[in-house]
């Protein structure tokens, strides 16, 4: 499901209105996460994909290398099958990413 806010909706509103309650499967509006949104794997550009707190360069191209060779991320749990990303920063990660 995909929620279009209404002009002048602001995201957190459009989140609160569309986003399930399963953190894995949650959609947002904003992929920026400059106000604090959830990042979107499967949009994210790397520059993106580096403003959340423990993604930086070489993680972010593994991330985009990841989803060109494998299509879109279907569940955030894939993040576990990049190297380097194990499940403690998977748990970290997940909090700020989205699909």
């Amino acid at each position: 499901m995909i929620y279009v806010p209404k002009q002048g909706a602001t995201a957190t509103s459009a989140q609160t209105a569309a986003a399930p309650a399963d953190p894995q499967t949650s959609l947002t509006v904003n992929a920026s996460g400059a106000n604090g949104s959830k990042v979107n794997l499967n949009t994210a550009t790397k520059e993106q994909l580096m403003q959340v707190d423990g993604i930086g360069d070489k993680k972010a191209t593994k991330i985009i290398e990841y989803r060109q060779q494998h299509g879109s991320f279907k569940q955030l749990s894939e993040l576990k099958d990049i190297s380097g990303i194990g499940d403690k920063t998977y748990q970290k990660l997940s909090k700020s990413l989205t699909i």
